[in-house]
């Protein structure tokens, strides 16, 4: 018993409290050694200060430039944001956020320049603030551990890795703190999820290595390891975070998504349990645990009190399968939600899959005159989940299931599609259901244009360019298209609307082949998907869409020259207006689109007095 008072438990040595005590009594022979031991960059009892807070500091800025930036979009003058000035520097920034590279033979688009740019400078600062500090390795004396066993590139690595660990969970939730500052929705913060774990997991091994170099230098490695407890709680928190980074890489998550998110949520609660363990109270270690934990608990708690309390427990979804092998799901709600947003949903009765949640995107919007809306979802199924969705369709068409809701979340910006008097909307195959709420929403608002008559608000303009190799995606497109107009009392497209249908395909076989095309390239995340075609060619022929509809739908054999009907579009832009260019399609689809409108941003850097805004819907991430 007095000797578990003394030194505690195996894995965690007492006495325990909060933060280590920072005493520091000189070991060394000489006052020169004392002195070069207690330098700026090597001094281990302040080592926290040195380099774990400059890692918070280094996140924290760059998250409240993104904050100012946000700040001044919503609440600058519009007059002011359309300065010449203010223009430029918009365009620039906008190129920043939109160039960016292909490699064709991967199917693989880079991020952005700018976040290419975020990354470099994050490399630079882990890089320097790991390598460019003296020494490495404690000077070689005769006494074994004169200077601690401890060598100074470990524990600066040590320290840079723990002051990542509150941003990987902040980034990592669905409710977040970067979020509700910067505006930058969830999804699109997954790039930098990634990337600081690739920093956390680096820096990591930097804390690692030297620790077996300098304990097989000194013969002590065997000993280490059979007496030191904390060899073996670091060893197992790093194989948890190794398969953490690895098993997120986009071919292995697709996979199995279900299994991915199963195992990374375990891999997660066991690493944070043995580095927990492994760091001790050493320093001020723990208060990074308490921060991360509270951001955590309360990104969590805030998603439980919006499924429970803002939707509810007794939502029930209704079941089919559309004639192109959609899944449509179909819940009456009293929720809201916009254009482009996506919702989580939990399927209670579907078994071992009511353990999981799944994105999907609402192509619906909410009902103009009822409390109540339906929100629609079309879901391209593709194995786990989605696959026994569809075979409880073929089943027992019209079948109900109760779910659970979260969200919405994400979307377009509304302002940003309200201001854009002429939008651009561009979609792959499997984004066709996704084209329906952007119409349905250019409609009513132009529908309350007219309604107010109102000569200093013009009506906004749209184009539609919807591209399929499958036959039977665009007969359903067109008939829920024809559908959603008939019940706004309309036989064919409104005023101001244009829909070009581009078919690439070449007759039955194309119906495989775009199968085959968009399971490699269209969302490489198999779950935020909206669908495309595994279905036999639909049985209904093209009479069901009225004839009215049938002659303003323009079709187009071959594919879009994408980059071509931006610059046609951006040209024929008038002066001192925004053109809005919108896009859910393939990763190539989004490549050219993406690199189009960033080339109109040189053009507004140059004088042109017009701005071109693009928002790409997202379903994988750098």
């Amino acid at each position: 018993m007095d000797d578990m008072e003394m030194h505690g438990t195996p894995w965690m040595p007492g006495p325990v409290q909060f933060n280590a005590y920072r005493e520091y009594e000189c070991g060394q022979n000489t006052t020169a050694e004392c002195e070069y031991y207690q330098g700026y960059w090597r001094f281990w009892y302040e080592a926290d200060h040195r380099f774990a807070l400059p890692t918070v500091a280094f996140f924290t800025v760059a998250i409240l430039i993104f904050a100012l930036a946000n700040v001044f979009q919503q609440y600058a003058p519009q007059s002011f944001q359309r300065s010449p000035a203010v223009r430029r520097q918009k365009a620039l920034a906008r190129f920043l956020s939109y160039r960016a590279f292909r490699i064709q033979a991967l199917n693989w688009n880079s991020g952005s320049v700018g976040i290419l740019l975020l990354a470099l400078v994050g490399t630079i600062f882990f890089t320097c603030m790991t390598l460019i500090p003296a020494p490495y390795y404690w000077p070689s004396t005769e006494t074994l551990n004169y200077w601690g066993g401890s060598p100074p590139l470990a524990t600066r690595s040590g320290w840079l890795s723990l002051g990542c660990m509150p941003f990987v969970f902040l980034t990592a939730g669905k409710s977040n703190f970067i979020t509700a500052v910067t505006g930058v929705s969830h999804e699109r913060l997954q790039v930098f999820h990634r990337w600081i774990s690739y920093a956390f997991f680096i820096t990591a091994l930097l804390h690692t290595f030297p620790f077996i170099v300098y304990n097989i230098r000194t013969h002590q490695m065997v000993m280490q390891w059979n007496t030191n407890f904390d060899y073996w709680t670091g060893v197992v928190a790093l194989l948890a975070q190794a398969w953490l980074t690895f098993a997120s890489l986009g071919p292995l998550r697709t996979i199995s998504y279900e299994f991915f998110k199963f195992s990374h949520f375990v891999a997660a609660l066991v690493f944070m349990i043995f580095l927990f363990f492994h760091c001790g109270f050493t320093l001020s270690s723990w208060d990074y645990f308490v921060v991360t934990g509270v951001f955590f608990a309360l990104s969590w708690l805030h998603r439980q009190l919006r499924v429970y309390f803002e939707h509810g427990i007794n939502n029930h979804a209704t079941v089919s399968l559309a004639a192109n092998g959609f899944v449509c799901v179909k819940v009456p709600t009293k929720a809201t939600w916009h254009v482009g947003q996506h919702f989580f949903v939990r399927f209670m009765t579907l078994g071992i899959h009511a353990a999981s949640i799944h994105p999907f995107t609402a192509c619906s919007l909410p009902s103009e005159t009822s409390m109540e809306s339906e929100l629609v979802f079309y879901i391209r199924p593709r194995g786990g989940l989605t696959t026994r969705l569809a075979r409880l369709a073929e089943a027992r068409p019209g079948s109900t299931v109760r779910v659970l809701l979260d969200g919405p979340y994400g979307g377009v910006s509304m302002p940003k599609l309200e201001q854009s008097q002429r939008q651009l909307v561009i979609a792959g195959g499997s984004g066709a259901g996704w084209i329906l709420p952007m119409l349905l929403a250019h409609i009513r608002r132009n529908d309350l244009v007219d309604r107010a008559e109102s000569k200093e608000v013009p009506n906004n303009t749209m184009k539609i360019i919807l591209a399929t190799r499958d036959t039977p995606t665009r007969q359903w497109f067109e008939r829920t298209l024809h559908e959603a107009l008939a019940e706004r009392g309309l036989s064919a497209l409104p005023s101001g609307v244009e829909v070009e249908i581009h078919y690439t395909g070449s007759g039955e076989a194309s119906t495989v082949s775009e199968s085959a095309s968009q399971e490699a390239e269209v969302h490489a995340d198999p779950e935020k998907a909206l669908s495309a075609s595994h279905a036999s060619p639909d049985s209904d022929s093209d009479s069901d869409v009225a004839s009215n509809l049938k002659t303003s739908l323009k079709r187009v054999d071959g594919r879009p020259d994408l980059a071509a009907l931006v610059r046609a579009e951006v040209a024929s832009a008038p002066p001192n207006e925004q053109l809005g260019v919108f896009v859910c399609g393939p990763l190539s689809m989004q490549n050219d689109v993406s690199n189009a409108v960033a080339a109109a941003q040189l053009e507004i850097m140059k004088g042109a007095s017009k701005e071109v805004y693009l928002h790409m819907e997202h379903f994988s991430w750098a």
